[in-house]
């Protein structure tokens, strides 16, 4: 079994306002298998105790430096932690704090050491989440399926949901019959069915706030229409997955769901490559790392690509945004792609992590602009 915490986009603007000496952020190759999970412990171990005979060269004190190791040992130490794990794992160390992260994508392992923390591996998760809730929905069942990653699917049970339409209505079925003995008509039972859809909607609610992941609606017509007239969620995906109903298994709708958002990210992802294509021209996009930090750093960056496996070492200007670079990491450097994503986010742009052939050009990230440079 996966356990996962994606980050919210108000979890990654906290972490890039952070800063400290020294700033420990670990990327880390994992797995779910219980059984191998010990592995993973020890490769986490050495990069720690590593990492921390790094910084103990005068940056902290003999004080910070314990605090810093104590933190990390009790990462090691969980036992429980360390058997529910999903495909990759990030922490985010300082001597005051340390932070976690499962995550459902694979990532290399990896160390970065500066005063601020590398948030690039974060992004991916936040704006390509391999999670999704799908809902199921009948007029004579309702359920929901949490899916994540590549493990098997589940339902899940969420408090307040209505067995079905009926239980609703107060009825054994919302196509009862009057007393007078002539069927109610399709009024009485829109009538019922957008009270069901109601209902199914305010139970959703608390399973899907502060989220922002894909709900994935499968039902027919009329119940599916009906179903997204009330629907508060703003993030429910155009489009019924392919060959199931109500009726199919939670394995064979969680697979046909993942093709649904797949297909989801690639036109969104598309869509950008098209917006970027078209404002070139216009001086409203730039690959350029220099222009995208002075850039960044004023707000004028709309949306950004940014190369998720890549890292160039550096400083911003936090003023001018000027950016100067390094031939390799140092304790006076941090990587300058994360830095302009993290200036991104905290002007209110949007910041999509992506793979270098998703990138427009060779440079290792794509900024989509406010207005003419």
């Amino acid at each position: 079994m996966h356990y996962v915490d994606i980050p919210t986009f108000s979890d990654i603007k906290k972490l890039a306002r952070k800063r400290n000496p020294v700033s420990l952020s670990f990327t880390l190759r994992t797995t779910p298998v219980t059984q191998d999970a010990q592995q993973d412990r020890t490769k986490f171990a050495n990069l720690a105790h590593a990492a921390v005979q790094e910084v103990s060269d005068g940056r902290l004190t003999k004080s910070e430096i314990s605090d810093l190791e104590a933190n990390l040992a009790d990462i090691v130490e969980d036992n429980d932690f360390w058997g529910r794990q999903s495909e990759s794992l990030v922490v985010f160390a300082t001597p005051e704090n340390v932070r976690t992260f499962r995550l459902p994508n694979h990532l290399n392992d990896t160390v970065e050491i500066s005063d601020r923390f590398h948030l690039t591996p974060l992004l991916r998760a936040v704006a390509f989440p391999h999670n999704a809730v799908a809902l199921v929905l009948g007029q004579k069942s309702v359920r929901v399926i949490e899916i994540n990653g590549d493990r098997p699917a589940g339902e899940v049970k969420v408090s307040g949901m209505p067995d079905d339409a009926a239980s609703v209505a107060g009825k054994s079925s919302v196509l009862g019959r009057a007393p007078k003995g002539r069927l109610q008509g399709s009024e009485g039972q829109k009538v019922h069915l957008l009270a069901y859809s109601r209902r199914v909607d305010a139970a959703l609610r608390p399973l899907l706030a502060g989220r922002d992941i894909p709900l994935v609606l499968v039902a027919h017509e009329p119940m599916r229409s009906i179903f997204l007239s009330v629907c508060s969620y703003d993030n429910v995906l155009n489009g019924q997955p392919d060959g199931v109903s109500e009726d199919s298994t939670d394995a064979d709708i969680a697979s046909a769901s993942r093709q649904l958002i797949d297909t989801h990210y690639e036109d969104q992802l598309q869509n950008v490559r098209e917006t970027y294509a078209g404002r070139v021209n216009d001086r409203r996009a730039s690959d350029s790392v220099s222009e995208a930090a002075r850039l960044a750093t004023f707000g004028a960056v709309e949306t950004l690509l940014v190369n998720m496996e890549a890292a160039v070492p550096g400083t911003i200007d936090g003023v001018t945004g000027e950016a100067t670079f390094s031939e390799t990491a140092g304790p006076d450097t941090y990587d300058v792609l994360s830095e302009i994503a993290s200036r991104v986010i905290q002007t209110g742009g949007d910041v999509l992590s992506v793979r270098q052939k998703d990138l427009p050009g060779s440079t290792p990230l794509a900024a989509l602009l406010r207005y003419p440079i």
